[in-house]
């Protein structure tokens, strides 16, 4: 099955001058950090699984899952009861 074309969407974000003063100004690696940090907030809200998330930052699924953890991104969809019966605890 041949996969679909996507066309890209380009969002402009204007910055202050001062969020650069203890950092280099790379416009591709701050667009490459802040496509990382969207999609890992995707994956934080459960509006995107971590497999696609990866896939479309271009990053290796194990690389993607450490930077969720490094994020504090859980890659279980568990809520609190659920996990509670899974674990078979009244907690």
């Amino acid at each position: 099955m041949a996969k679909a074309s996507v066309k890209p969407r380009t969002v402009q974000v204007e910055l202050p001058e001062e969020a650069f003063q203890h950092r280099t100004w790379k416009p591709q690696e701050v667009a490459q950090e802040m496509r990382l940090l969207w999609l890992l907030e995707e994956v934080r809200a459960r509006r995107l699984g971590f497999g696609k998330a990866a896939e479309l930052s271009g990053i290796p699924v194990a690389a993607f899952l450490q930077l969720m953890g490094q994020h504090q991104i859980s890659p279980f969809n568990y809520d609190d009861d659920e996990l509670a019966r899974e674990l078979g605890s009244d907690a």
